[in-house]
Formats: C-alpha cells, structure tokens, sequence
C-alpha cells in the first residue's frame, strides 16, 4: 500500500492510485493528471513540492505559501503553483472550507503549450508535437472567471458522486487548461494599461501590483497603510497608487474595504462570533460604524443577514 503523508490522505481523488506527494517520494513524472476535492475546518498541510497545479476554494479562505510568497485562495480566485515549487497551506476556520485542486502531468502540460499557441494548420502537421519548456505562471492569484468556476463546481460533484470515467475527466482537465491559459494571457495584456513603453517594465510593474494586491488579501485584518503596501511592491506610495488605480480600476483603500466588507459577510455567516467581535477583528472599534458600511455594501446589517438565514440570535 503506498504511503501517503497525513495531507494527502485526507484528499478524495478523482481517479484512484494517481496522487504525487513529494514527501512519499514520488516521482512526478509517474503519476497522470488528477483532480482531488477536500472539506475542512482546520488544516495544515506541512510543506509540498508541487507539480503545476490550480488551487481553488469554492467557499472561504484557505491561505498558501509558495516559496516566500504569500496569497489567499478564496471564492473569486484561484492561484496556480509551478512544477517544483516548494509550498505550505492552512484553514482555520469554525465552518470546513471546500476545496479544490488540479495537478497536472509535465508532458500533458508541454503538449498542451503547443496546442494553445499555435493555429490549426501547425497542429495539423504537428498533431503530437509539445513544447520544451511547457507552461510558466505567474506567482500570482488569478481572478475567477465563470466558466472556470463552472469547471471546478463539475468537478467537485463527479468527484463527491465517484460517478464518473477517466475519459470524461480528461475532457475537464483539457478544458479547464485552455480557459487556465486564456486567462493568463488576459492577465498579461493588463500590464498594457500602464502607461509606458517598454513591455518588459509593464510586466515587472504588474507583478510588483499583483505582489501588493495578494498582500492586501494576506494581511487584511491587520492595520495596512498606502506606505507599508507600496513598499512591499517595492515602489514609492505615489507611484504604486497612479499604477494600482489603472490596473484594478479602484483605489487600494476601495479595494480594501471591499474586501473587508465580503470577508465579514463570509464571518457573519460561518462564525459564532457575535457582530461586535467580527468588527473588531477587521479594524473597526466602533460597531455602529461597521454596521454603517456593511449596511452600504449589502442593504441589511449583519443582524438582519443573520436573521434572514435563521442563525441563532444568542449568538449576537
């Protein structure tokens, strides 16, 4: 019987015999494309090294750390992490998070390279071709798209019903790689929105953005200054505001309290906590002005959401 580490063998795989875990020593050019689905409340994985893989929650927040990087996988998003990349994930949470990853086989990705690059009359006289190098992400979360998430909800029910073939994952994965792709070329033509010549200096400015925007998410419930988030992007306040404005279309101080305001929405509704604690917890002392905000953002206060989905109201 293969030895699994305690990580891996909590996941329910897609088709059976075909989990790498690096820590069992596995050899990652012996095990095929797979998908596997997990439900909990408190996590830690211990440290991987990961095949290319897309990681996915389908509702909450689980955090990773992929070498130094830090990134919050939550509803709208999902991170990719490269083949050989040392990573480390945790949930704590009161309601079990569900979860979702794809990895892939190196060759499948190569093959899948030289498919999406080329047009019909190369893959029609290099039906088999790949590429030598096959397909490098950013180190970066990825928005989410609906057809993606449609993918991935697919996916969770065949796996949780353990209904279905080989073949009719293999659709999904091939699938789920073309719309994987597209949206990484998407994300690379954001960097035309800055305005400067030199594609090279657009790409290094939209990394250094996406680096804050993960570290906003990272670190949200903690006191973030226009300083301390443009430092980490390595640019200077005034510079990093003009570039975030044009890239994501909002303010850093807009999208943090965006960002708040959905991740108290998630608290109010998957934690015991009462509202006061759930202010406290993402930087309000003042209750009645939290309530203000999220009453601006959802049109009922906490209170009335909770009220609205039955929770009991002792727990306020």
């Amino acid at each position: 019987m293969a030895y699994f580490c305690p990580y891996c063998t909590q996941l329910t795989q897609a088709s059976q015999g075909q989990n790498y875990c690096s820590n069992a020593g596995d050899h990652i050019g012996k095990v095929e494309n797979n998908a596997f689905y997990f439900k909990q409340a408190e996590l830690d994985s211990g440290t991987h090294i990961s095949r290319l893989s897309i990681r996915m929650v389908l509702d909450g927040y689980q955090y990773y750390k992929t070498g130094r990087k830090e990134s919050i996988v939550k509803k709208d998003n999902y991170l990719i992490i490269n083949e050989g990349e040392i990573w480390h994930s945790e949930i704590h949470a009161e309601k079990p998070v569900e979860a979702l990853i794809v990895a892939f086989h190196p060759e499948y990705i190569k093959k899948a390279a030289f498919a999406f690059g080329n047009d019909s009359s190369a893959l029609l006289d290099n039906p088999f071709h790949q590429t030598k190098e096959g397909i490098s992400f950013e180190k970066s979360t990825y928005a989410q798209e609906p057809q993606i998430a449609r993918l991935f909800l697919k996916l969770k029910g065949q796996i949780t019903s353990g209904e279905c073939s080989d073949l009719y994952y293999e659709e999904i994965y091939l699938e789920l790689m073309h719309l994987i792709f597209q949206n990484h070329q998407n994300y690379i033509k954001q960097s035309e929105l800055i305005p400067l010549k030199k594609p090279a200096v657009r790409k290094e400015l939209l990394k250094r953005l996406s680096l804050a925007k993960d570290y906003i998410d990272v670190y949200l419930k903690e006191p973030l200054s226009l300083d301390l988030i443009s430092e980490n992007a390595a640019l200077s306040p005034y510079h990093f505001l003009r570039l975030f404005k044009s890239i994501y279309q909002i303010t850093p101080h807009q999208y943090i309290l965006k960002e708040r305001m959905h991740l108290a929405k998630y608290m109010v509704l998957s934690e015991t906590k009462t509202v006061k604690e759930i202010a406290y917890e993402i930087g309000y002392e003042d209750q009645s002005a939290f309530n203000r905000v999220f009453k601006r953002f959802y049109k009922k206060t906490p209170l009335q959401i909770r009220n609205d989905v039955g929770l009991n109201k002792s727990l306020f």
